[in-house]
């Protein structure tokens, strides 16, 4: 299964997203692969340091480039049950790519960031890979800074997903996900977390992304 995560906003956030994923995908027992094609390669960067320390699952990562990425795809799935990748922020021939071969994307939005005028590129973006991937299954979760979004907030959440087709909202709300540091090459999904709020709420979402 191929799971790609994109946002234009939120570095940090899409690579503490994989992070987790990517952890409890391999604790189920599947063999998984990161392929990092944001050009900052901050999952790809947080696999190294998980490797260097020895935390277990392994987690393994790739970096890609536009040329190579639709055959290195096809390539690693043969040898993983799973993918996760972390697009880019911008519009990329990777990133495009990305999309086209993914099962699921998941698009994390900060509440009291939305801005429709901003977030054109990724509507047209996914838009334009549901075109060519119809089966694309699209979800968008909100993280809030803690508190609970407002109706406002919550409103204007909506308003993005429904410029995107067939796109879902997920039921998890995730709290200043990358608001605690758990070390370098662990995350908060690892067993002896610190953070079992933060955990729970990304095996939660983690439930929604891969049982479908």
């Amino acid at each position: 299964m191929i799971v790609a995560i994109a946002s234009i906003q939120g570095q940090a956030l899409k690579a503490l997203l994989a992070a987790n994923l990517a952890v409890l995908r391999a604790r189920s027992g599947r063999t998984i692969c990161m392929i990092d094609v944001d050009p900052r390669r901050s999952a790809y960067r947080w696999s190294c340091e998980r490797s260097a320390a020895g935390h277990g699952p392994s987690v393994p990562a790739r970096t890609l480039g536009a040329r190579s990425l639709a055959r290195e795809i096809e390539d690693l799935s043969a040898g993983f049950s799973d993918l996760l990748i972390n697009t880019g922020e911008v519009e990329t021939q990777e990133a495009r790519s990305a999309l086209i071969a993914a099962r699921v994307v998941l698009v994390p939005v900060q509440v009291g960031k939305v801005d429709l005028d901003s977030q054109y590129p990724l509507i047209a973006r996914l838009n334009s890979a549901r075109m060519f991937n119809p089966s694309l299954k699209v979800l968008f979760v909100i993280v809030s800074d803690g508190s609970a979004p407002s109706p406002q907030q919550l409103a204007a959440v909506r308003l993005y997903v429904a410029h995107v087709m067939s796109a879902s909202l997920a039921t998890t709300v995730l709290h200043a996900p990358c608001s605690h540091e758990d070390g370098q090459g662990r995350c908060a999904s690892d067993v002896q977390t610190c953070d079992p709020d933060a955990a729970a709420e990304l095996h939660a979402l983690y439930r929604e992304v891969y049982t479908h």
